[in-house]
């Protein structure tokens, strides 16, 4: 297992070296003249001065696998630059803005794992009735509508006109922060709201949370609904599960301890990936909910063409999805004692 881990540690920095060099190669030959766009995007008037402190500041004049280089080292050492928009450390920057995006997929995990795995149990064992079929077009609806929609229906309906959620943007309302703030500890506004007992806070950001972790949660409902039934229905089908009917088990006994647990294997998989697709895959969710994350910060960055807040929402991006998957691999051994890394 443990050598297993050091190949799998050792594939995930390659990857990671093989992404930021396209992203950072693709980032400086796109652009006729980076260092006068970026003179732009401070709000400063692009005289050859400025321009050239600028060149200095970020190594331009120098070849581009030299500057990958130099961004290479300074990113061991946790540096990931400075931000063009703001000239802000931008780390600082994300560092701000993870945790409401850790928030958010774990509202929509919350939601899409029991959801999605009672849907996807009651459509294989009630096979071709019409709680499948419902079950079936529901998934399929919930894959086919884009996201942004759904979440500006949502909107319309739930806030505009019955009023039932708070209004969409930031994660606190604006009485709320003035009357009841809260003191940061952890920077997760849930839990420093918990630990400092400001119950007022605490439930308005849970409420100001529902919608659109809910919103992001529909398509990932539907695809593990979708892999729980068609899993499910494997392991029914199989012959230890004729058998330990054919010894009198009850069929519900046989599917909920016997069928169902194989039958998770690959929806852990489903799982796994869509917690690295939540955390940096929220993009959408993010900007129609003007959510203060690190999807509506990464989309900024690049409408305002900021290379270092790129570059850095890159390697985190990458970072999580692998090890997301490399935490499956690790919990398969668990799951199935079948499986034997070497």
């Amino acid at each position: 297992m443990i050598a297993y881990l050091l190949r799998r540690l050792g594939a995930l920095i390659i990857v990671l070296f093989g992404i930021t060099l396209v992203v950072f190669v693709i980032s400086r030959v796109i652009p006729t003249d980076v260092a006068r766009l970026w003179a732009g995007q401070r709000d400063i008037t692009s005289s050859e001065r400025q321009v050239r402190m600028i060149i200095e500041q970020y190594h331009l004049d120098k070849p581009i696998l030299v500057q990958y280089g130099l961004y290479v080292r300074d990113l061991f050492r946790g540096d990931m630059g400075i931000s063009v928009m703001s000239n802000r450390s931008v780390w600082e920057e994300m560092r701000e803005r993870i945790p409401n995006t850790i928030e958010l997929g774990l509202m929509a995990l919350l939601f899409a794992v029991p959801l999605g795995i009672v849907s996807g149990v009651l459509s294989a064992t009630r096979r071709n009735s019409w709680i499948d079929h419902g079950t079936r077009l529901a998934s399929l609806g919930g894959v086919s509508v884009p996201v942004f929609w759904l979440g500006l229906l949502f909107q319309m309906v739930l806030y505009y006109q019955l009023g039932l959620v708070p209004s969409p943007g930031g994660r606190l309302a604006e009485v709320t922060q003035f009357t009841a703030p809260v003191r940061t500890v952890t920077g997760f506004l849930l839990t420093d709201a918990l630990i400092g007992g400001n119950w007022r806070a605490l439930g308005d950001a849970a409420l100001h949370l529902l919608l659109p972790g809910f919103t992001l949660a529909l398509p990932l409902i539907a695809l593990i609904s979708r892999m729980t039934r068609s899993s499910l229905l494997e392991e029914i089908s199989k012959d230890y599960v004729r058998t330990a009917r054919a010894k009198g088990l009850a069929g519900r006994t046989v599917n909920r301890r016997h069928a169902l647990r194989n039958a998770l294997l690959p929806v852990a998989t489903i799982v796994g990936i869509s917690f690295g697709n939540v955390l940096t895959g929220s993009v959408v969710t993010e900007l129609v909910y003007y959510w203060p994350g690190i999807g509506r910060y990464a989309v900024q960055a690049i409408l305002a063409y900021d290379t270092p807040a790129i570059m850095a929402f890159t390697v985190l991006a990458a970072t999580v999805f692998a090890l997301a998957n490399l935490v499956v691999d690790v919990l398969y051994a668990f799951l199935d004692p079948r499986i034997r890394y070497a």
